[in-house]
């Protein structure tokens, strides 16, 4: 991959540092970006620590300038495992440097979190997120969009730069293909509220930036890819409701998949279609639309017909 790759400058005040941590969930690797164009900078996520080479990047950057803000968009690893280092490198962060990450009683309880950020607990420079907190640096705006849904602590921010308005979207949104969800009823309202948002690009927590421009044949405008977002998810659960609808004693989980996912063969991307089908029909139970029965001792789902 050429240093080209590595480091992009997406916009004024806006700068792409890729966390040299490629993998089957992180693509490339964790985008993080540098905001700011003074000496003192701001951070959003910090990759996962493990590759030296990203804070040299961080430091060939920033040349004499600092990070004074770090910003996390949610509590996985590759996205907040290199606060620890980060905070003991006086020549890439200064002395008072702030870490802010939404706070999550379940998410923040985990172990494995708990030391990711024992270095800003330990230092007293932890600080909570709250929904449509406001960052400046320079004369840059950042404003925190609490996006629920991938995570349970999950923060994207919006940053005006050259008078446009860009997301940067953590794990919400990625670069290419779709992220992981865990909870779905959550990710589709924050889905429905950045859409709102009307962002001329997504800057995503991984794979590229996505311009508000449309080219040929690749390219999607931002608008356009929230949408297919919202679409793709809509389609597969009116497919689920098809599939309920013609059979009213129940059926089991794995025989939706089959029929909503037909064209999956292999094993392991089918047991992750099932996760999703399960996704779906969680979010319509909750919506008092399907429901769990035990059916000759199986687990089977059924739509909830309306009484007449």
């Amino acid at each position: 991959m050429d240093k080209a790759s590595l480091v992009e400058r997406v916009s004024r005040g806006v700068v792409r540092v890729l966390g040299l941590n490629p993998g089957p969930f992180t693509l490339q690797g964790t985008n993080t970006y540098i905001i700011g164009h003074g000496k003192q900078r701001l951070l959003v996520d910090t990759g996962d620590g493990s590759r030296p080479e990203y804070f040299t990047l961080l430091r060939e950057s920033l040349g004499t300038s600092r990070i004074d803000k770090i910003l996390l968009t949610h509590w996985h690893a590759d996205h907040i495992g290199g606060v620890n280092q980060l905070l003991e490198m006086p020549d890439i962060v200064t002395t008072g440097c702030t870490v802010y990450k939404r706070r999550d009683q379940d998410c923040d309880g985990q172990p494995e979190v708990q030391k990711m950020l024992a270095g800003a607990v330990r230092r007293g420079c932890l600080r909570d997120i709250v929904d449509s907190q406001e960052f400046l640096v320079d004369d840059l705006l950042l404003r925190a969009v609490f996006t629920p849904g991938h995570t349970t602590d999950h923060v994207a921010f919006t940053v005006n730069s050259d008078s446009d308005l860009m997301l940067l979207t953590g794990d919400h949104i990625l670069g290419q293909g779709t992220t992981v969800v865990h909870e779905l009823g959550s990710y589709m309202g924050s889905l429905n509220r950045v859409l709102a948002i009307r962002p001329v690009a997504l800057l995503p927590g991984h794979g590229p930036v996505i311009s508000g421009k449309y080219c040929e044949p690749d390219g999607y405008r931002s608008i356009r890819v929230i949408e297919e977002y919202i679409r793709h998810r809509n389609m597969r659960e009116q497919q689920i409701l098809d599939v309920l609808a013609s059979d009213g004693r129940g059926w089991r989980l794995e025989d939706i998949t089959r029929v909503v996912y037909k064209d999956i063969t292999d094993p392991k991307i089918i047991l992750a279609a099932q996760n999703n089908t399960l996704l779906h029909l969680k979010k319509l139970q909750a919506e008092n639309r399907v429901q769990c029965l035990e059916v000759d001792h199986e687990i089977r789902w059924a739509l909830i017909r309306p009484n007449i």
